[in-house]
């Protein structure tokens, strides 16, 4: 659950999958280089909890098999043995997905989840999606679910549509955020959010877009303007070490767990 991500301190993935083919995603990679470990984690779970008949070593075999091949082909499979995974007793920023798309999670899927968050009121829960319209109305985001949206260009017309004042009143409750990441393209900065991410492409892919410093600085400048808080990540830093740190959170009151 650790991770290098920088704005959380954990990741949770009961959820493995995504249905874009992004060609800057990372988590494929990682996917089809775990496939094999996932695969066997998730079927011994199965196992242990009667959730497979362990009297047929074929059926455990083919139950491995079949779920090693859709994290290979990063089909979205929901895994028992990730979700349940304990969580610290200390607060801490908990991002959601960081191995799949939650707008292609199945509605069941979402459902259990919501309702294991709920157990966990002390911690932050962190969402993001390209598809922010699963945020209003279709769900109830406990209100320590933080809704943010990857935003890398200006055709990503519909998340910057949803972050307009009315979009922003739904959800009352929740923190909603935008991640500039990765930044490919020159994006005007017009939306009301409680926070902003802004990262490069990492990776060696041929194409690799490197951001221009006045696309990041506009952005910047705009979040001074509007007093939200920016997160530069350090795939920043590695092209423009001289930039000041900026690595800023919002400011939340806890939430206390319940009598």
């Amino acid at each position: 659950m650790k991770n290098k991500i920088g704005w959380c301190n954990l990741t949770f993935n009961p959820v493995w999958g995504c249905k874009n083919d992004c060609k800057y995603c990372y988590a494929r990679g990682i996917a089809k280089r775990f496939a094999d470990k996932i695969a066997i984690k998730e079927s011994f779970y199965l196992l242990r909890n009667g959730l497979i008949n362990q009297d047929k070593i074929e059926v455990i075999l083919n139950v491995r098999k079949k779920i090693k091949e859709n994290i290979n082909n990063f089909k979205p499979t929901f895994l028992y043995s990730q979700f349940e995974k304990q969580f610290p007793k200390k607060s801490q920023k908990i991002f959601v997905g960081s191995m799949s798309e939650v707008a292609h999670w199945e509605k069941r899927w979402m459902e259990v989840i919501l309702g294991r968050i709920l157990c966990y009121p002390q911690h932050i829960f962190q969402f993001l999606t390209q598809y922010p319209d699963i945020y209003f109305g279709k769900y109830d985001f406990p209100m320590n679910c933080w809704l943010g949206t990857t935003i890398t260009k200006p055709l990503d017309k519909g998340p910057m549509g949803y972050y307009t004042e009315k979009a922003f009143n739904l959800n009352k409750n929740n923190l909603k955020f935008i991640s500039f990441e990765p930044l490919l393209e020159r994006i005007e900065p017009k939306f009301k959010v409680d926070w902003v991410i802004i990262g490069a492409e990492t990776g060696n892919r041929k194409g690799k877009v490197i951001p221009k410093k006045e696309w990041i600085e506009e952005i910047g400048n705009y979040c001074r303007e509007e007093n939200i808080p920016i997160y530069l990540k350090d795939s920043i830093y590695k092209l423009y070490p001289d930039w000041p740190v900026t690595k800023e959170f919002p400011e939340m009151e806890p939430i206390k767990c319940k009598e």
